[in-house]
């Protein structure tokens, strides 16, 4: 039996980690945070689970582990995470997305394909859902999910104004489930931003044409009117739900429980009432003539999402 998958894709800092927490808040639901970096992050690095505790230590993908693999000892965690780095690359896109023959990639796509198989049904038997939520965002590791078997994909493509993902790339965040917690999120300049987010999009929205289930949704409408928006992914994507009243959502703040997502933003370990506001300090946090060149840059794929080209900077007196 297939578990509808529904697959956070687009490009990063977009507000997934948010997103995937208020979905999986819907009865049946539930979300592994991303997955794709499950054997390096987590498997091998023992970072911080959703929960608050070491990967090594959660209970909860403790019995995943059993479940799919008779323990993550059986694994061979280096060459799972090889196979990953190898394969989810953008210059093979064209071989994952079957537009070209596999080639030499033929058996390392059939082999982390079958590891990522019994994670999935792992994950499904520890956690009794009726829809598995995945915020991994990318590109090769949506397009290899087609073809696992126990789950059935469905893409949801977020997107988030262009200006606020780069302001965002360019703020130094604390990444407390690594290591000591003293390291920091990348930082990356707004030209090497600006290429990511455009590519991520246009491949989405190419992505989602090639899917029978496929949605769009906007970062800023979502954090604006969380309940109209979830319902209507829900149906978009034609999602099982038994419980669609979101009592955890309010006009303006979300109670969010604890999880056991993997990987993401830092604001997966505050469970709890959430305020939904839109993060858009870059209005003022960024200067008129970034925010110039930035527009310049993406100025088609902001029309086709519904976003004014040029956006009023509100300026503190």
């Amino acid at each position: 039996m297939k578990t509808p998958l529904l697959f956070v894709g687009g490009s990063a800092r977009s507000g997934s980690t948010l997103l995937e927490r208020m979905l999986a808040s819907i009865p049946g639901y539930f979300s592994v945070g991303e997955l794709a970096f499950v054997w390096e992050r987590s498997v091998l690095r023992n970072d911080l689970c959703g929960c608050g505790l070491r990967f090594s230590d959660c209970p909860f993908w403790t019995a995943v582990g059993e479940a799919a693999f008779g323990g993550w000892h059986q694994v061979d965690a280096k060459y799972a995470a090889r196979l990953h780095t190898s394969i989810d690359r953008h210059r093979n896109l064209d071989r994952i997305s079957g537009l070209r023959g596999p080639g030499k990639l033929g058996s390392a796509i059939s082999a982390y394909q079958e590891l990522t198989d019994r994670l999935y049904r792992g994950v499904r038997e520890v956690s009794g859902a009726s829809v598995i939520i995945d915020a991994s965002k990318q590109v090769g590791y949506a397009l290899l999910l087609r073809d696992v078997p126990s789950v059935e994909l469905r893409l949801l493509h977020l997107v988030r104004r262009s200006h606020g993902v780069a302001y965002s790339w360019s703020r130094q965040v604390r990444k407390p489930d690594v290591g000591d917690g003293n390291g920091f999120m990348s930082v990356h300049s707004p030209w090497w931003t600006v290429s990511l987010w455009v590519t991520d999009n246009l491949l989405y929205d190419a992505i989602a044409q090639r899917l029978p289930r496929a949605a769009l949704v906007r970062y800023e409408d979502v954090v604006a009117n969380p309940r109209a928006q979830l319902a209507q992914i829900v149906r978009e994507l034609e999602l099982p739900a038994a419980d669609l009243t979101l009592s955890h959502l309010g006009d303006s703040a979300a109670d969010l429980p604890a999880s056991h997502a993997l990987s993401g933003n830092p604001m997966r370990f505050r469970p709890g009432r959430v305020v939904l506001r839109a993060d858009e300090e870059w209005r003022t946090g960024m200067s008129r003539p970034r925010q110039a060149m930035i527009s310049a840059a993406t100025w088609p794929l902001l029309l086709r999402y519904g976003y004014p080209i040029m956006a009023e900077t509100k300026r503190s007196s």
